[in-house]
């Protein structure tokens, strides 16, 4: 039987967790210093981008069989 070189899913979750994390960071990055309607535009975008992120590391986790490993994807902005 011939060795399957497949990552462990530890290590793979580990990289989904910490893309998880650089996602709500740009998220946060990308409202700095905004105000107003200046805010309110690129907080719309900035929020589809990051609920798209947070659905494609939700969709890997599934894949891996880690479907109850969640988060509060809420968020903590206000």
């Amino acid at each position: 039987m011939a060795a399957v070189s497949q990552q462990p899913a530890g290590a793979e979750l580990d990289r989904l967790e910490e893309s998880e994390a650089k996602a709500w960071r740009i998220y946060s990055k990308s409202l700095e210093g905004l105000n107003g309607e200046a805010y309110n535009e690129a907080e719309d975008r900035s929020w589809e981008r990051l609920q798209r992120k947070l659905g494609q590391i939700a969709s890997r986790r599934e894949e891996l069989g880690a479907s109850g490993h969640t988060h509060n994807n809420t968020g903590g902005q206000s």
